[in-house]
């Protein structure tokens, strides 16, 4: 039962739809199904894989740590800090 708020939008319950962009149609969709909390962790995960950022942000930074006292390395900590704000 879609519903007209604004000419060129419609929406329902479980979906909404916009006006086309560039001949693509765009639905939002919140009917569920395998949805994860975790999705811009995921995709960062996998854009840093493919382009090695962390690797090199570890790198570029410099660690004036005692190695002695270093239980964790630097690329290790740069990794959980960027993933906690994903």
């Amino acid at each position: 039962m879609p519903t007209a708020t604004r000419p060129g939008l419609d929406f329902s319950p479980e979906q909404l739809r916009f006006p086309p962009a560039a001949g693509f149609t765009i639905r939002a969709d919140f009917t569920g199904g395998e949805v994860s909390s975790d999705l811009g962790a995921l995709v960062l995960s996998a854009v840093d894989q493919r382009i090695g950022l962390i690797d090199r942000l570890a790198q570029a930074v410099a660690d004036s740590r005692d190695p002695r006292y270093v239980t964790h390395p630097l690329r290790d900590l740069l990794t959980q800090r960027v993933f906690q704000l994903a």
